[in-house]
């Protein structure tokens, strides 16, 4: 059975005890913060990945992950981020969250294939996903519970996916979209009643060129290996209505259909790091039942971030 859960209360160190009335209100207060998040419809958030082993400012000056996280605060980071995987190892990139976006700005981590191939990673992200994500609505199917997970902000349904879960272990040797998380993708998208969803996997359904410098790594590369069950998991996302899927993986940005849905690659937030396609992050705006995506994209030296384009996706 589903079962929906919700983040705990903290209470301020060395409070006197409250009279009777305070503590009976303690549950409803409690519950505040979680029906604000479900009451709101205009948010915003980001999204920007893979940008692993290429965080820290570099000695000539040039920015790397750090330049992006700076230029994020300039423009807002709306109400939290989702990272579409590669950003092993863990503690340095979520250190430059914290310096420039606060410890209390929450990220949505995704398996990417560094982390299933690291043993380290893969268990800071266990061990992540095991605390109260906020918002949670459902874990993953078994072996996949802290790696695979949907919540929900506003009237949005989230769905972060693992390339890496086979069924049995949520880092398997092989990447491919399992017919066990399939599944449960189904279950999760049918009993959600939110207007909004989006799906968050680090492979793109189709791998295409950056935008920009239009090159194409990964060419025929995919979250799911065999074409008949993609088509399968792309017609399982047309019926139930799921706006766009995010991704990375590629170090390319582009924001285009594919097979009649929104895909919406991050690139890389590498900053100077990797000059084959600028440096990216993306804004997304979700106004009623409205949505659109702004793209921002750095200079050569990773510092100047500028907004290279706006897509209303509806």
């Amino acid at each position: 059975m589903w079962t929906k859960r919700r983040g705990n209360a903290e209470t301020a160190p060395d409070m006197k005890p409250l009279p009777l009335l305070w503590l009976a209100l303690l549950p409803v207060l409690a519950a505040v913060p979680a029906l604000r998040a479900a009451e709101v419809e205009d948010f915003s958030f980001i999204a920007a990945g893979d940008m692993r082993n290429f965080v820290a400012p570099l000695a000539d000056g040039k920015r790397q992950f750090d330049g992006a996280c700076e230029a994020m605060k300039a423009v807002g980071p709306g109400e939290f981020m989702v990272l579409p995987g590669d950003f092993d190892p863990p503690d340095p990139v979520r250190g430059m969250l914290d310096r420039y976006l606060g410890t209390n700005y929450f990220c949505y981590f995704v398996v990417g294939d560094h982390e299933a191939q690291s043993p380290a990673s893969m268990d800071w992200f266990r061990r992540w996903g095991r605390t109260e994500i906020p918002h949670l609505v459902h874990r993953g199917p078994p072996g996949a519970e802290s790696t695979v997970y949907s919540f929900d902000y506003g009237h949005a349904h989230f769905v972060a996916l693992s390339d890496y879960y086979d069924g049995k272990t949520d880092a398997a040797g092989k990447p491919d979209l399992s017919d066990a998380e399939i599944a449960w993708l189904e279950k999760d998208l049918s009993a959600t009643r939110q207007p909004l969803i989006w799906v968050i996997s680090h492979k793109p359904i189709e791998c295409l060129p950056d935008m920009d410098s239009g090159r194409h790594r990964h060419a025929g590369d995919s979250l799911i290996v065999d074409p008949a069950r993609r088509e399968h998991f792309v017609a399982l996302l047309k019926k139930h209505h799921v706006l766009a899927v995010i991704c990375g993986h590629t170090h390319g940005c582009s924001v285009e259909k594919v097979q009649g849905i929104w895909q919406a690659d991050s690139g890389h937030a590498r900053g100077a790091g990797d000059p084959g396609a600028p440096s990216t992050f993306l804004k997304f705006h979700v106004a009623g039942t409205a949505a659109t995506v702004e793209i921002y994209r750095a200079d050569a030296a990773g510092a100047h971030y500028t907004l290279r384009k706006t897509v209303v996706l509806n």
